[in-house]
């Protein structure tokens, strides 16, 4: 799509279907139940059947508990990034390197384990909307769920919330746990460029990664549905699908509330990710061993701050709020014409708008009223609810068996969290009122250095003395002098405090936002896609360069980019390959292409995305977008937002030329 839609105001002398096409504000992230299927023979001329969808459907999992995945052969193998796996490779390597050195099993009883992991295929979906609605949320849950259990105990159910809890549905999954790694590449080929070239394009980087799920110690039997995998030319304007688990986007969310997060939120929590990544980043400088334990952690912190950086751009960006701003008022103004719609929803804009005006004013409570990441106050508040006035006989006993559980898992403060507590207090001083009565109780006049200091006087890794103090309470927790629980005393009224603000918070935005969810279905129908929510969707696109920097970035790079760019920065970081690549540059097609771009509409979730052609054949594995894909977290614009995907070329000439994986080439290939 090269022209944005977005003007709702030009769209109302047409039927709800095309009005909501003319808007694509909350963008392309269509759900199974409800397929666009007008929509796609007016765009592309192409009509899925349900057997497509079906497969579409099944053939897509979510891989964890952040990502996506497919399944790309009938024995179970499943395609998803480097960076979705990573963390779980790590855990698994013992002595061994795999995240950074590469790993590939040479057969099936060589491919390990990976605990911990599980995918999940969704199988079944129902509308559970006006169960969920007619009674208590929680309680209709319950019942659902509790319902679901009985009729199919092998499967996983899960409540979906859409459009802000205008619709719900059960999503029911099956899950595999016996997931182990087959291929996983060198992390540098993965990451190529580095945080440089996170979210840009053109891009080189090759983030794939294959796993096996596995069925009582053999390869599942995933023959029903499955992606083959393309072997034709992909050419530009070639329609595509993504299929995935988008995360969050929050474009259902009022002007209000996008100036909130603009004002308030986004310099706080990403003022909260640059000093995580600057610590974390100082530690290595000063300690090199400690880079292989923490490198996954520091790539995840760099990927949270280029990521949220890019979602405040889109805040602070003028047109982008004008854009939301005309939407918006467009969209009141059907409502407040209306005298029933008026009636049942006109009220939910200035209720929004009052509370964006609370969170402004408390979110920094929200935030600093904590203990700070300091493992001894943390569990000085556990000893503090003991003193508590008012709790019932049975709660205490489970307090006491829990602390006296807990409290093996004590252990001396790592500098790591030594400096995180320092930082939170700093940024406490900085974001709280002088005179606030968190800093009055934590810092009492001293500085956040002084203060840890002074908590490494705490006796509370003392067994005896806590079992003491247990066992004399509430009077010991009462009178203590003990500067861990001095501080848990006082602070445990203000946590209480904080957990009623934050869930009156939740429920105001819970409901009011619901209605918005209600009135946008009464104004447009069926014909818009409800927020992301890390469940199942896909979005049509197709592959498409676009103008960058006064130029034109192509569709797909090739080979001869990602070696001129090795050797345009010397074959330094984060621009190196490792040696088997330098080695083997000869072998390399250097034609083939490396990544692509598209138009579909993602978000973070989608990574380890399918990127399939309307036969359903693989043809990319999405791993990216470029950075002006970020802002549509709150919005989508259609002009120059792109999914990066990794090309099946690339995949391939790794599997053959680099990692001697014929083996999974050729079960790719159907061979």
């Amino acid at each position: 799509m090269l022209l944005p839609r977005h003007l709702l105001a030009s769209a109302f002398l047409l039927s709800p279907f095309v009005a909501a096409q003319e808007n694509f504000e909350l963008g392309k992230m269509w759900t199974f139940e409800n397929p666009p299927l007008a929509y796609l023979e007016a765009e592309y001329g192409f009509t899925p059947d349900e057997g497509w969808l079906k497969t579409l459907q099944l053939a897509s999992i979510r891989f964890g508990d952040g990502c996506s995945s497919s399944f790309v052969s009938p024995q179970g193998l499943i395609m998803t990034n480097h960076h979705c796996v990573r963390d779980k490779i790590a855990e698994s390597q013992g002595e061994f390197d795999w995240v950074k050195d590469g790993f590939y099993a040479t057969g099936l009883d060589d491919e390990v384990k990976l605990p911990g992991l599980t995918v999940q295929q969704l199988e079944s979906i129902r509308d559970i909307t006006a169960e969920m609605t007619a009674g208590t949320l929680q309680q209709n849950e319950a019942k659902i769920l509790m319902e679901a259990e009985e009729a199919n105990p092998e499967l996983d159910h899960e409540v979906v919330k859409l459009f802000q809890g205008a619709v719900y549905q059960l999503y029911s999954y099956r899950i595999w746990d016996d997931i182990r790694l087959v291929v996983a590449p060198h992390l540098q080929t993965s990451h190529f460029g580095g945080d440089p070239d996170n979210f840009t394009y053109p891009r080189y980087g090759i983030d794939f990664a294959f796993c096996r799920a596995y069925v009582d110690g053999k390869p599942a039997d995933t023959s029903g549905h499955y992606f083959k995998w393309n072997t034709s030319e992909i050419k530009e304007g070639d329609l595509v699908f993504v299929t995935g688990n988008p995360g969050t986007t929050k474009r259902l969310l009022t002007q209000a509330q996008l100036e909130y997060m603009r004002d308030t939120y986004h310099p706080l929590v990403n003022e909260m990710i640059d000093r995580n990544l600057e610590i974390r980043e100082q530690l290595v400088k000063e300690q090199p061993e400690l880079e292989k334990e923490m490198r996954t952690d520091i790539l995840g912190w760099e990927n949270s701050q280029k990521a949220y950086r890019g979602y405040y751009a889109g805040l602070l960006d003028e047109s982008l709020m004008q854009q939301k701003e005309i939407a918006e008022n467009a969209f009141r103004e059907k409502v407040k014409t209306d005298e029933e719609l008026n009636a049942r929803f006109g009220g939910a804009w200035l209720a929004l708008e009052e509370l964006a005006a609370l969170q402004n004013e408390s979110l920094a409570r929200l935030q600093f009223y904590q203990p700070g990441g300091h493992p001894l106050i943390d569990y000085a508040i556990g000893l503090a609810q003991l003193a508590m006035p008012g709790i019932p006989p049975q709660f205490v006993e489970q307090i006491k068996n829990s602390l006296l559980e807990g409290h093996s898992e004590l252990a001396e403060m790592s500098e790591l969290e030594k400096r995180s507590f320092i930082d939170h207090l700093e940024r406490a001083q900085k974001w709280l009122p002088e005179g606030d009565p968190y800093l009055a109780v934590m810092l009492a006049g001293r500085t956040p250095e002084e203060t840890l200091a002074a908590l490494a006087d705490s006796r509370l890794t003392d067994k005896q003395f806590v079992d003491e103090i247990i066992a004399a309470a509430p009077s010991s927790v009462a009178e203590s002098k003990d500067p861990a629980l001095i501080a848990a005393n006082a602070l445990l009224p203000m946590l209480i405090q904080n957990q009623q603000l934050g869930a009156q918070i939740t429920e105001i935005e819970e409901a009011q936002g619901a209605l918005i969810g209600q009135a946008l279905h009464a104004v447009y129908g069926n014909g818009v896609s409800p927020d992301a929510t890390f469940t199942l969707r896909f979005s049509d696109g197709v592959v498409s360069g676009y103008p960058v920097n006064g130029t034109i970035a192509p569709f797909a790079t090739s080979f001869y980019g990602l070696y001129a760019r090795n050797s345009e920065f010397n074959n330094e970081y984060p621009f190196d390959l490792p040696q088997v690549w330098l080695d083997r540059k000869d072998k390399i097609d250097m034609t083939k292409k490396v990544d692509l771009v598209s138009t579909n509409d993602i978000i973070g979730g989608n990574s380890g995305s399918p990127l399939v052609n309307k036969n359903l054949e693989v043809v990319g594995l999405v791993f990216d977008g470029n950075i002006e894909m970020l802002p549509n977290r709150y919005l989508y614009r259609g002009t120059l937002p792109r999914s990066v995907s990794v090309h099946v070329d690339s995949i391939m000439e790794s599997l053959t030329k680099i990692y001697d994986a014929q083996r999974i080439a050729d079960e790719l290939l159907g061979k």
